[in-house]
């Protein structure tokens, strides 16, 4: 097995809000298993590569890429790898009834299961936990309280759904958003977007009142008003000019677009700058 490993408090108070316990990442090997009636911490995993399974209780699910689960007290668990595609995970251990309803909040109190999208980006969290506990300062605690948060927000936000019809809508609802940013200078209304990209404006609509914080036109507009901002900061542009970069029929239409997504006039933006 390859491993690295934190370890920052392993006799934590038994009253405390949130205390991170230990963390690290393991390539394990091919006999890999991990059975277990009980646990003295609450344990979130994250499934970087390779195959496996999990038992929660009674119920087993299939592992890979983007699986996170998490267990705790009173939670029986086993865990295994695939041999030939043996299982590289990140894990941290941590204790304090902040901790539980932080998996609550995240929709995986222990002993759920889910799958993410962009598995990357959890990566990357679980990345600077390693960094933070490594560390060993003295404020590795505290940061990787704060990133225990972050992450746990970061796959609320990622978690796919369960069923499988709605695995495919969400995953092109993040299509979607991807061509929405992507081509956002150009893009004026979602009709033109939705019809650019394949589907109704319609289901559009609906992609976002499911998996959205807003609307696909705000969303859109949204995007379009941070490239103005790159373009009247970065690249100095008048505002008549960014307004007709993004299309815009005049620059009092582009202004009142950027006012009601920025809270200030462009002009005013660019003298804050």
């Amino acid at each position: 097995m390859s491993a690295s490993r934190y370890f920052l408090d392993l006799r934590p108070a038994a009253d405390c809000p949130l205390t991170v316990v230990c963390g690290g990442e393991e390539l394990v090997r091919a006999d890999y298993r991990v059975e277990r009636d009980d646990f003295p911490y609450y344990c979130l995993e994250f499934v970087a590569a390779g195959l496996g399974t999990v038992r929660l209780g009674q119920h087993e699910e299939p592992l890979g890429p983007g699986s996170v689960f998490a267990y705790g007290p009173g939670i029986a668990h086993a865990i295994g790898t695939d041999r030939r595609r043996r299982l590289r995970k990140y894990y941290v251990d941590f204790v304090g009834h902040a901790g539980l309803e932080r998996l609550r909040s995240a929709r995986l109190p222990p002993g759920c299961h889910l799958t993410v999208s962009h598995p990357q980006e959890i990566r990357e969290v679980f990345d600077l936990l390693q960094q933070c506990g490594i560390a060993q300062s003295t404020h590795s605690q505290a940061l990787c309280g704060q990133l225990l948060g972050v992450l746990l927000t970061k796959i609320s936000e990622r978690a796919l759904p369960q069923h499988g019809g709605d695995i495919k809508a969400r995953e092109t609802f993040e299509r979607f958003k991807h061509f929405l940013t992507a081509a956002r200078q150009r893009l004026v209304s979602i009709e033109m977007a939705a019809g650019e990209f394949g589907i109704s404006t319609a289901y559009a609509c609906r992609l976002f009142r499911r998996f959205g914080a807003s609307s696909p036109y705000q969303y859109l507009l949204r995007q379009r008003m941070n490239l103005a901002a790159e373009l009247l900061t970065h690249e100095r542009l008048q505002v008549q000019q960014a307004a007709a970069r993004l299309g815009f029929a005049d620059q009092y239409q582009f202004s009142r677009a950027f006012k009601r997504v920025a809270g200030v006039s462009p002009q005013a933006f660019q003298r804050r700058q």
